[in-house]
């Protein structure tokens, strides 16, 4: 059962006397529920810049959030989107509720997560509004795996298309920007990191004070935990604290059940910068078997920034070189458990540049990089760019 919907009526009493910045309506087309940390952070900068937001979603992964922001419309599709094969006939039953609601809602503007529901309004199922964006999470032409990746011409194309359609697109990082053939007119990027925190003070009570961080989904043979566990063998002073939904049997069965790897499961967001700022380190090793793990954007990079802690990322992640032009970056080969190891024991024995290095990346996060900051004012520039009607002052 979801709530009814939260309409602008009852707004939160902090927004009462707030003016938007746009006169205008925006619609954030989504294919699962606001619970999925960017999703939410977007909806945040959206109330803040618009005169009236709604989001249109769908259930998949993610368990309906009774803290997700107030101030928006929530239309939420009752159905299963599915996953696999499921996923086929559930997208398209999603685009049917998405064109039911947007008729409805008569937006001046549309976000639309994935060139999948940008599609829709290139093919004139559904009417373009005045402003089509792309917010990019992760590219079709980046994200497919196996026998599917054979076509990645075809994806390639379809992803074309999306571009020709949307007005703007929304990327991650200037990494994936750059891999793109062709954009729309106008491109910004936003990274993944979290709001600034005003007082980040590192949790207690945790099960070691000498560990690495491991959070977010963690799958077989795709997030280096494999080798991570043949490097803590080797480096018996470290431990390991996880947090996040495992997703595997080797994971379930051998890592989580490890006698220094300590599974506190799924914990509340803002949680999970004090864990990091109680932690040697944050781990960050992607299997490079996904473009979008070679271009990635993590959000452990600026999780270890905003905490001040190192982040060990593997070199095959472009995203390494900013973690390394910052000085809190330790880097090594994915699946090299013997470049992992001297990596821990760095961690144990922190020398004076990475202490400095960790320093930097942390008063830079807080300059350019916090959520609230950085992304407010991108969205500002873009929809200015886009000709999206100002409120009058």
């Amino acid at each position: 059962m979801f709530p009814r919907p939260i309409t602008h009526a009852n707004r939160p009493d902090s927004m009462d006397n707030r003016r938007p910045v746009f006169d205008a309506r925006v619609a954030y087309v989504y294919s699962d529920l606001p619970s999925y940390a960017r999703a939410k952070k977007t909806l945040v900068t959206l109330r803040e810049l618009f005169r009236e937001v709604h989001f249109i979603g769908s259930r998949r992964r993610r368990k309906w959030d009774e803290a997700r922001p107030g101030g928006i419309t929530y239309h939420i599709n009752p159905r299963v989107l599915g996953t696999g094969l499921e996923t086929i006939p559930g997208v398209a039953r999603h685009i049917g509720f998405i064109r039911s609601r947007l008729a409805r809602i008569r937006p001046d503007v549309v976000i639309a997560v994935n060139e999948e529901y940008i599609l829709p309004f290139a093919a004139g199922v559904i009417e373009k509004p005045p402003v089509l964006v792309l917010d990019l999470y992760d590219s079709v032409a980046m994200r497919i795996l196996g026998r599917a990746a054979k076509l990645r011409p075809l994806w390639r194309g379809l992803s074309a298309l999306a571009m020709l359609t949307a007005d703007a697109l929304v990327e991650v990082s200037e990494d994936r920007l750059a891999w793109q053939k062709l954009t729309p007119p106008l491109t910004a990027v936003v990274y993944n990191s979290p709001p600034a925190l005003a007082d980040l003070t590192p949790m207690t009570g945790l099960p070691s004070q000498r560990f690495l961080y491991v959070s977010g989904t963690m799958e077989d043979r795709i997030h280096g935990l494999e080798i991570l566990l043949a490097a803590v063998d080797r480096v018996p002073e470290i431990e390991v604290v996880v947090t996040g939904k495992p997703s595997g049997d080797w994971v379930e069965r051998e890592f989580l059940t490890h006698p220094r790897v300590h599974f506190l499961g799924l914990v509340p967001y803002e949680d999970v910068p004090r864990i990091a700022a109680a932690s040697l380190g944050v781990f960050a090793h992607y299997s490079p078997v996904r473009l979008n793990y070679i271009y990635g954007a993590p959000n452990k990079l600026y999780e270890a920034m905003q905490a001040g802690v190192p982040v060990l990322i593997n070199r095959e992640n472009k995203a390494h070189r900013e973690a390394v032009k910052l000085g809190f970056g330790i880097v090594s080969p994915y699946g090299d458990a013997g470049a992992l190891a001297r990596d821990l024991r760095r961690l144990l024995n922190r020398d004076s540049e990475l202490t400095r290095g960790c320093e930097r990346a942390r008063r830079a996060f807080a300059e350019h990089y916090a959520w609230d900051v950085m992304a407010r004012e991108r969205y500002l520039n873009l929809f200015r760019q886009l000709g999206v009607p100002t409120s009058r002052q």
